[in-house]
């Protein structure tokens, strides 16, 4: 079953914009939004915990970068404060 859909000047430009950076047709580009918008959190996740296992990091690893980058940010906030 093929639907047609008519978009305003102002989308169908987002489209094909998006479609071109893409190296695809707006069709296709349309395609992809349906299909990416049926994902299941687990589907969308899939590539990250792939490339995190391939990494080869650590949980603790992983878990102390984040601590260290919240405790910057902290530094950034609290000194932006006393200014």
């Amino acid at each position: 079953m093929a639907t047609i859909v008519t978009l305003d000047e102002k989308h169908s430009r987002v489209a094909a914009r998006a479609a071109r950076e893409l190296g695809t047709t707006a069709e296709q580009y349309v395609h992809q939004l349906i299909d990416a918008a049926n994902l299941t959190f687990d589907e969308v996740l899939a590539p990250v915990r792939q490339g995190f296992r391939e990494s080869g990091v650590t949980e603790d690893e992983l878990d102390d970068a984040v601590n260290e980058a919240r405790k910057v940010i902290h530094a950034k906030r609290q000194k932006g404060r006393r200014k």
